[in-house]
């Protein structure tokens, strides 16, 4: 019986604490016009606009870095979806997604940065539709 409440007791602390954290951490959305976009958009994006983010060389080549992983897991998925029309049993799945893109290039940035990135992001989605 006592193992029994003090499980119900560490779930309850771990679901309250799941719950909290993401409340008190800003979420920075995604730009909707980079939803549908390559997910290697965000980071080319930002790269181009370095200057004007102040990116340190190291901050640049993290973005760099994961916009060449980007690009290489979007040249093999679009290979195993040409190979899938052909042999059905090849399905492709793992599209790098702009959502995971955003997240990944953000880490890199710092706060300060990251307001001006999204800003950025978003202007720059606009004007190149």
């Amino acid at each position: 019986m006592r193992i029994r409440i003090l499980r119900l007791a560490v779930l309850a602390a771990a679901f309250s604490v799941g719950c909290v954290v993401p409340a008190t951490r800003q979420q920075l959305a995604l730009p909707k016009s980079l939803a549908t976009a390559p997910a290697y958009e965000v980071p080319d994006r930002l790269l181009r606009r370095r200057t004007e983010l102040g990116l340190t060389d190291a901050q640049a080549a993290k973005l760099a870095a994961l916009s060449a992983n980007l690009h290489t897991l979007e040249e093999t998925w679009q290979r195993l979806r040409a190979l899938g029309s052909s042999k059905p049993w090849i399905v492709p799945t793992g599209r790098p997604l702009p959502q995971q893109a955003f997240d990944r290039a953000l880490k890199t940035l710092t706060a300060p940065q990251r307001e001006r990135a999204v800003q950025v992001l978003a202007s720059s989605a606009d004007s190149s539709d």
